[in-house]
């Protein structure tokens, strides 16, 4: 014992080196200690890749909404502000849906709110889509050849894809007023995980 307490560091550096360390290493990581399961950065990943998966496998069977169903609550006003929460997107992007949920009112009111987070995040993720398209454009113009063909095709595909946008808006806006309470495949599911909406 009281040789270890006249070691120096250096002794001891050099003991690990030449292997003659005497004290086992208390510490392992998790990952090799049994029974440890998955980190939460795991596990959001792995329910990430499940939504993607049913969001994709819902839109390649033609499917744009699911669990659709009249809410009985909802009047004509609730009806008309989660119209107006999907359409206005098109021309005001992001405008309504922060008024609703910021409104006194839509905290009493659950249709209105739920439709107004909801086409709230499909506008963030139209245009966290569109941002990631650019980004990879920009990226790819170094590379002389492709990026000028890359952008030609990002340029002929955006009118297409923003005429998509405008198509699933007005008609998840019809949905909502026809009183239906649906879930966006893949989208609706995030929005329930994290809590902002029922």
């Amino acid at each position: 014992m009281s040789d270890d307490l006249n070691r120096t560091p250096a002794d001891e550096t050099n003991a690990h080196l030449s292997g003659e360390d005497a004290q086992p290493h208390a510490a392992q990581p998790a990952a090799a200690q049994p029974g440890s399961g998955p980190t939460p950065v795991e596990r959001a990943a792995e329910t990430a890749r499940e939504q993607a998966g049913e969001a994709a496998s819902a839109l390649r069977r033609g499917e744009f909404m699911q669990d659709a169903g009249v809410d009985p609550t909802a009047d004509k006003d609730d009806k008309l502000i989660a119209l107006l929460s999907y359409a206005t997107q098109i021309v005001i992007p992001v405008v309504m849906p922060v008024i609703v949920l910021l409104s006194e009112s839509s905290k009493k009111r659950p249709f209105q709110r739920y439709h107004a987070v909801q086409s709230l995040a499909l506008m963030l993720l139209f245009v966290v889509i569109a941002v990631a398209v650019g980004i990879g454009t920009a990226i790819f113009q170094i590379v002389p050849l492709l990026g000028q063909l890359l952008g030609v095709l990002v340029l002929c595909l955006t009118p297409i894809a923003y005429l998509m946008a405008v198509v699933a808006l007005l008609y998840y806006g019809y949905q909502a007023y026809q009183g239906k309470r649906f879930a966006i495949p893949g989208l609706t599911s995030f929005l329930r995980d994290q809590g902002w909406i029922d």
